[in-house]
């Protein structure tokens, strides 16, 4: 059985919601990947049905002629590929304690298929599914059933695999205090195990929890990076520099589903890996045919919002804020504009709206029902 004990495990990680990228955009991704000398992909997208929502329906031909074709052109570019499979939504975990395979069955035919079309790695995804188990199983621990499940999968597969517990996060242990423990003390150990620390998504990799800690020394855990996601935030962006430096090593990045956007991160976070520099930031995006004018208004793009912020951060705004916008929106053309038009437009009607210069028409237009009906209220707009 191959051993899973990379000392390296550097990437990108196709997990977000609401975007799917093409095959020739994942060709893309994986030149750029090998650029940047990182070496691994982890096909996980929310998005694709046969992952998540239908995990029991199997991949069409067409669908799988497709994932030769890139784990071909992966493996050539000296990347593994990691297909996931997130079955928790609805897999019956009250039926197969008692006994039943046939789900498990299912789960390992699907990555059975994902072997034999080239892909180097599987894994098995627990991550976002209700917290039901307990009304469903009774004397039995979710961390324990979920670990038992992956150790099946290995001995069926006879290939180690990764994984992504539900608890994925020390923000998340208030679900199940006893989830990680259990987990560990019973899945196989040479499992690589994906966990976002402190937070889902964190500024630094840390974590409070002793296993993690212990996890970490033994070469166990790979930082799922949510740092530059945008998917729980569809009106941000942020593309600063990476400062997520603990588990250098071992941190793939989860993108923003945006092609030209996450080639711009995987670049940054190359860049500006081993210091946070704001010079080899700035080089990196003129390199990519960013305006000079951005800077003038890149604090609002720089870094997410963090679960431990108390306080909202304060920033000038000028006529010069404006000008620069306009230029952005209006005269700045290229592929990265286009996706970056929405964030762009969306910052430039909220500082109209924070100094009362979007008039109750544009309001109407360009804001929700909600936001309208907030904004008549505290502005008492006529």
């Amino acid at each position: 059985m191959k051993n899973l004990n990379y000392k390296k495990v550097k990437g990108y990680i196709e997990g977000y919601y609401g975007k799917l990228l093409t095959w020739n955009e994942r060709i893309e991704l994986l030149d750029v990947l090998y650029k940047n000398n990182m070496n691994f992909y982890f096909y996980c997208p929310k998005e694709d049905i046969n992952h998540r929502l239908k995990w029991k329906e199997q991949y069409s031909i067409k669908w799988l002629k497709n994932f030769s074709k890139f784990n071909r052109y992966a493996s050539e570019k000296n990347i593994k590929v990691i297909a996931g499979i997130s079955p928790g939504l609805d897999f019956n975990f009250k039926s197969y304690v008692e006994g039943n395979k046939e789900e498990l069955n299912l789960l390992i035919k699907k990555f059975n298929t994902f072997l034999s079309h080239g892909v180097a790695h599987v894994a098995i995804l627990f991550d976002d599914i209700p917290n039901e188990f307990k009304f469903f199983v009774k004397n039995k621990a979710e961390g324990e059933i979920h670990g038992r499940i992956i150790n099946e999968t290995i001995k069926e597969l006879s290939s180690p695999i990764f994984a992504v517990p539900r608890i994925y996060s020390d923000e998340l242990n208030i679900e199940n205090k006893n989830y990680l423990n259990d987990f560990f003390k019973t899945v196989n150990k040479n499992v690589q195990v994906f966990f976002t620390g402190k937070h889902i998504v964190s500024k630094t990799f840390n974590s409070n929890h002793q296993i993690i800690i212990k996890k970490i020394k033994e070469n166990k855990i790979i930082n799922w990076d949510n740092y530059y996601a945008n998917d729980y935030c569809p009106k941000k962006i942020f593309i600063g520099p990476w400062e997520n430096k603990n588990l250098i090593e071992k941190s793939m990045i989860n993108g923003t589903g945006m092609i030209e956007t996450d080639k711009l991160i995987l670049e940054i976070v190359n860049k500006t890996a081993i210091k946070n520099n704001f010079l080899l930031w700035k080089a990196v995006l003129i390199k990519h045919n960013i305006p000079n004018v951005f800077f003038y208004i890149c604090h609002h793009f720089m870094s997410p919002c963090f679960t431990f912020e108390k306080k909202i951060k304060t920033f000038k705004y000028s006529e010069n804020t404006y000008k620069a916008l306009d230029f952005l929106l209006w005269q700045w053309k290229t592929k990265i504009s286009r996706e970056w038009y929405p964030y762009l437009l969306n910052l430039k009607h909220d500082l109209q709206i924070f100094d009362k210069s979007l008039s109750f028409n544009r309001v109407l237009k360009t804001q929700t029902n909600p936001i309208q009906k907030v904004l008549k209220y505290r502005r008492n707009l006529k």
